[in-house]
């Protein structure tokens, strides 16, 4: 069962992670491979990033189609569960690429989001 902690957070939760990735990312690939611990940490805001997606309540998703829900959670889904899997160049790639290009449509959602904002149990 997913969580109860609110859309509002999980969609803050997502930026703060969004904007850790942007800035810990370096300008090539190779940079982004030297550093082991750096690559690890942006695994894991990606990781996070994933993880509020998936609690996300599903009218908020279906009010906002532009984002890649699916891909977002299928990442996590990997991350998570398959990390044998995981392909590092892809990593970058999201993160160099797919992240800034998340971020102001999470500002976006939040945005339209009324300040009490609460999803239903």
């Amino acid at each position: 069962m997913k969580s109860q902690r609110r859309d509002r957070l999980l969609l803050q939760d997502m930026l703060d992670a969004a904007r850790e990735v942007i800035h810990e990312t370096p300008a090539t690939a190779a940079l982004f491979h030297a550093d082991k611990f750096r690559s690890a940490y942006i695994l894991r805001q990606i990781q996070i990033i994933g993880e509020a997606a998936w609690r996300i309540a599903r009218p908020i998703k279906d009010r906002h189609p532009a984002i890649p829900w699916n891909q977002i959670e299928a990442m996590r889904h990997v991350l998570v569960h398959d990390y044998f899997k995981v392909n590092w160049d892809r990593v970058y790639e999201t993160a160099a690429r797919d992240v800034p290009r998340l971020t102001p449509q999470i500002e976006t959602v939040l945005a339209s989001l009324p300040l009490d904002h609460e999803t239903p149990p």
